[in-house]
């Protein structure tokens, strides 16, 4: 996780907890829910890293903004097949919120600007499903879009690529991802060598 970054998304999560904590009445809970694209699950036990690269981004911003003691957890959204996705999804987080009797903050983790799954399905499907189950209170934290922070962090990655020169590269120049996570590109681009 690019620090730059992660501290930009860190900031937007601050401010957008305390928008939602201040108009919740006294005594109701808030739940932080990191809602993500999901994935079939065997694309994950095949190897691939986008599990672990959200769980690690999701605990790099709280731990950035200092919030480590808060009530949160990551869910998926967007189940597009039949096949067994990667859970808890988002309806799943929502339903459990309503029977915790908290509010929740969504935080479209894996998304940087505003489209259908933000804007239809946080903003309108997954709102409709809160108040269907008497979530006490439903809020969305915005997506970079054209956040400075954000702008300035990807150019910060963009001019680090530069100066690497041409072919794979991480923010951190190799592999970052665990062993078991044997369908990084880092670790295919290894074994092919």
């Amino acid at each position: 996780e690019d620090g730059a970054y992660v501290a930009a998304e860190a900031q937007r999560l601050r401010l957008a907890y305390a928008q939602a904590q201040a108009s919740l009445p006294v005594g109701v809970g808030l739940r932080v829910l990191f809602s993500a694209h999901g994935l079939p699950q065997s694309i994950v036990d095949a190897g691939d890293p986008y599990a672990w690269q959200i769980e690690r981004t999701a605990q790099a911003m709280l731990a950035a903004w200092g919030g480590t003691a808060i009530d949160w957890q990551i869910c998926y959204q967007s189940r597009a097949t039949p096949q067994k996705w990667l859970e808890p999804s988002t309806e799943q987080a929502i339903e459990k919120a309503a029977r915790d009797r908290v509010a929740v903050l969504v935080v479209p983790i894996a998304f940087v600007s505003d489209h259908s799954e933000t804007l239809v399905e946080l903003d309108v499907e997954y709102r409709d499903l809160a108040v269907k189950h008497g979530v006490v209170g439903y809020f969305r934290a915005p997506v970079a879009n054209d956040d400075p922070s954000f702008i300035q962090a990807l150019a910060g990655l963009a001019q680090q690529a530069l100066r690497r020169g041409p072919g794979l590269c991480s923010h951190r120049g190799g592999a970052i991802c665990p062993a078991d996570r044997r369908d990084c590109p880092h670790h295919r681009a290894e074994r092919a060598a």
